[in-house]
């Protein structure tokens, strides 16, 4: 539940800005015990909400049925749309980046709410964004060789387009046959 929601360039502006290692220290602090207690066992895979997902919470206030506002927002007023999800992006790539410093070996995207979205918003205002967050983590020496898991519940249609974002893997849920999953994509991804 966000007490305070954003559907103004005025609530976008008064966001405050965040660095993932300082302000959410607790979380690498995590990361960090729970790869050293694995000792190794298991890959330890750290993960994020999309910006897309991040967005819904933030416009409806929280959970929601219809996701009317933050829809209306970004059909009615995509530059503001566009604006919180490019600060979204940004930091996500920030939480995942020190996420990996602190031990994750695989990264989860998890993108919610994409499957509420028509087949042109899924790509406009979506997997847009989660391909910027890629294109960042590959970009960082420190982070750029750590795989990247992309999942979008009730995105199954969309499989082509999300193995080509530029994760090494894609997630399905209970939707997708898994068969047809992989003869979409074949062996472009995990």
């Amino acid at each position: 539940k966000f007490r305070k929601t954003v559907r103004s360039e005025a609530d976008l502006a008064g966001l405050n800005s965040i660095t993932a290692e300082d302000d959410l220290g607790y979380v690498m602090n995590a990361v960090s015990t729970i790869r050293q207690e694995l000792n190794g066992m298991v890959p330890l895979i750290g993960f994020s909400g999309s910006p897309w997902t991040l967005a819904t919470y933030m416009v409806e206030g929280g959970a929601s049925k219809d996701f009317a506002n933050v829809k209306g927002m970004a059909y009615d007023k995509p530059e503001l749309m566009h604006g919180l999800l490019s600060l979204l992006a940004d930091a996500v790539a920030d939480y995942l980046s020190a996420q990996i410093r602190a031990g994750a070996q695989a990264v989860q995207i998890f993108d919610t709410w994409g499957g509420s979205l028509s087949a042109g918003g899924y790509k406009e205002f979506s997997l847009k964004y989660m391909q910027r967050i890629i294109s960042r983590l590959q970009s960082d020496a420190q982070t750029q060789d750590v795989p990247v898991i992309v999942f979008t519940k009730g995105g199954g249609q969309w499989l082509n387009a999300i193995a080509g974002c530029g994760a090494q893997g894609v997630g399905i849920d209970w939707t997708t046959d898994i068969n047809a999953a992989r003869s979409q994509i074949g062996d472009r991804v995990c």
